[in-house]
């Protein structure tokens, strides 16, 4: 049986026929393991034709001129192989193959399709069915019609995007959805859109995200085959679309379909539902009528600085930024187009604590949908405001790199973080597009990593958006060998390596020395982001209560007193606290009589800190009874993240209604002390 996984090795080879095996793993999506593998199956396919095996030469993988010349034979045999896919790769070909039939499906068609046997065919087909439910999609059969998808074509769309970007994701994809295609006899247009859309975003100056690109123009080449036989659409009113998106849809439904019947039984709201697609794959400005787009921006910022106690320097650079995110995320969004997001649960996973604030900073923009943003979507935004907050300091690093990848800031800012951690004596800047490269001068930048193929006389690398130990390691090897001190733990690596191999036997050098530099790597990154957790900064020390009167300034005062004595913040902090809400007003009240005072780190900050002051009576900020406070906590942040995840603990408590009525009842820490230290 043969793994479709080989036949993208050797495609890969033929495109390029000279490559190393991290060039290798990162253009085939396989991990170095996989890819061994892979490659041996491939050689012992080439022994059985009595074919010459591939050559490698100082770890780079060659095809034999005999391989190369008889390569499309080749391939063409292979497809008449029994191919093995797993079920989820089975499951996405079934649909996309019904959503596109151009007759009657029966069971035998999709063993055919799939070379697969009747019982795990109907296997299969339970399955889709389970995932076709969270589409409000079903799958019915009929001796007559054979098997179809009920329900609303928008729905029938929704998952055929999902189904199309999934399988791009893997390393079959593009194989994957030319084998639907050609199962029913399309002709695959894609490449020859994609170089239409290429000619045209180039001339507009617009600015794709390539992956998202990708899949969009994959979905409109289904939807306008499945046209010629359902004559069903998806009608939209006109929105805030970019004219030029509008007439490049007009361009690739004219590219697609001969039928000039066809083109002309469209209608503008169903053409304004393919430019409703195509708006979500391009970064950037609308040509006009953006005002909306730069409310919203601004209207998500300024939640964002509310619920963080964030103060953003250069706002106008993280508004032009982040307004060019949201306006394709808005589309994807309003029209419930979701893609699949791999790096979702990587980030997630590094950063909970902003991943929270995020969530609930784009509740402007969850107002506007009047729906829930599904947690993909918020990890690109999370992204965007951890690109942010990480940016480099000023002092000056010996070497310059340019990070290259057209799929967006979001996929950049996620490949600049990694390369960070691995390279911290180089400074990034990242472009998602490779003409900005071209005018860049080459005296500003040392070298360069890239998504995408590119030349340049600098020294180039390969990268993938996320990359796995094996990837990481072999990554690094390449750079220093142009760049041999560009790792700042590099002397203290080898002279760990030198000491284990005097006092031992190293059977598995290359395995040590990877564990090593992930554990010195781990070992920085703990000393580094050391973030306190509520019941750290709130204790019985910083806890207080008053049955006096008194005015808001003398409030915010005696809240802030414990970090005053404990050395914490210097006496010009709570004055500072008090003049921001002279200057911005009452921003401080958080509602339910609670108020949180605070100042910038600059303003007298030492460490980080928190405090709580319950008060008897309330005071009213300003002096006005609308913003009436019961309870203040001051908080005293040294940078953007350190006080991050205690005040994302904070507001996840003061959610809890009966958690607010608690704290303000309160009279000793002893009574408040279980809802500080409850979990997160």
């Amino acid at each position: 049986m043969f793994v479709q996984k080989t036949l993208v090795i050797l495609l890969t080879l033929l495109s390029e026929p000279s490559l190393s095996l991290y060039a290798l793993s990162v253009k085939t999506k396989l991990t170095i393991k996989e890819l061994l593998a892979q490659v041996d199956s491939l050689n012992h396919y080439f022994q059985s034709k009595q074919l010459p095996e591939l050559v490698v030469t100082d770890g780079y993988y060659y095809l034999p001129e005999m391989i190369q010349q008889q390569a499309q034979d080749i391939i063409e045999e292979l497809k008449e192989e029994q191919l093995y896919l797993t079920q989820n790769e089975r499951i996405y070909l079934i649909y996309l193959y019904t959503f596109c039939r151009r007759d009657f499906v029966s069971n035998n068609h999709y063993q055919d399709f799939l070379r697969v046997s009747k019982n795990t065919s109907l296997t299969d087909i339970k399955t889709l069915r389970e995932l076709m439910e969270r589409f409000d999609l079903i799958l019915t059969y009929t001796r007559s019609e054979g098997y179809s998808i009920q329900g609303q074509e928008k729905d029938k769309h929704r998952l055929a995007l999902y189904a199309i970007s999934q399988l791009l994701s893997l390393p079959i994809g593009f194989w994957a959805l030319h084998h639907v295609l050609s199962a029913w006899g399309y002709t695959d247009k894609f490449e020859e859109i994609m170089k239409r859309t290429q000619e045209y975003y180039l001339a507009f100056q617009l600015t794709p995200i390539q992956h998202r690109l990708e899949e969009c123009l994959y979905l409109l080449l289904f939807i306008l085959y499945r046209y010629h036989r359902v004559h069903k659409f998806v009608s939209l009113e006109q929105d805030i679309f970019s004219p030029s998106l509008q007439s490049l849809t007009d361009i690739i439904i004219q590219d697609v379909t001969a039928d000039l019947s066809l083109i002309r039984a469209l209608t503008g709201k169903e053409k304004c539902y393919l430019s409703g697609i195509l708006s979500g794959c391009f970064e950037g400005d609308l040509e006009k009528n953006d005002s909306y787009f730069q409310a919203l921006t601004k209207a998500v910022i300024e939640k964002m600085e509310e619920i963080s106690l964030l103060n953003f320097e250069q706002r106008d650079k993280l508004e032009e930024g982040l307004k060019r995110h949201l306006i394709p995320a808005y589309f994807r969004l309003k029209y419930r187009l979701f893609s699949t997001n791999v790096y979702t649960e990587q980030i997630k996973e590094n950063y909970p604590d902003l991943f929270d604030l995020v969530q609930r900073a784009l509740q402007p923009l969850e107002n506007e949908l009047g729906y829930p943003i599904p947690d993909a979507e918020i990890s690109y935004f999370v992204v965007h405001f951890g690109g942010y907050l990480h940016q480099q300091p000023q002092t000056k690093l010996p070497y310059r790199a340019v990070i290259i990848c057209p799929n967006g800031v979001s996929s950049s800012l996620i490949i600049k973080e990694d390369l960070k951690k691995l390279f911290p004596k180089i400074a990034f800047s990242h472009t998602t597009r490779l003409e900005q490269l071209k005018a860049l001068d080459e005296a500003t930048y040392d070298l360069i990593f890239s998504t995408v193929e590119i030349e340049s006389q600098k020294p180039t690398y390969p990268v993938s958006v996320l990359m796995t130990e094996e990837q990481a390691q072999s990554l690094t090897d390449l750079v220093i060998q142009d760049f041999p001190d560009v790792c700042g733990d590099l002397i203290m690596l080898e002279k760990m390596m030198e000491t284990i191999k005097k006092y031992s036997n190293v059977t598995q050098e290359n395995a040590l020395r990877s564990a090593l530099r992930n554990l010195l790597l781990e070992n920085k990154k703990n000393r580094k982001e050391v973030k306190p957790l509520l019941h750290e900064l709130i204790t019985e020390a910083t806890y207080q209560t008053c049955s006096e009167k008194l005015d808001w300034k003398s409030a915010i005062r005696l809240a802030a007193q414990p970090l005053l004595t404990s050395g914490q913040i210097e006496p010009s902090y709570p004055e500072a606290m008090i003049a921001k809400v002279e200057e911005f007003g009452p921003f401080i009240d958080l509602g339910k009589g609670i108020a949180i005072p605070h100042a910038r780190p600059e303003d007298g900050v030492n460490q980080v800190g928190m405090s709580m002051l319950v008060l008897e009576h309330p005071i009213y900020l300003l002096d006005d009874p609308k913003h009436e406070i019961y309870l203040l906590m001051c908080i005293a942040a040294i940078d953007n993240e350190t006080h991050l995840k205690a005040l994302s603990h904070l507001t996840t408590i003061l959610r809890e209604d009966a958690n607010v009525k608690n704290l303000l009842a309160s009279r000793s820490y002893s009574e408040i002390k279980n809802i500080i230290q409850q979990e997160a």
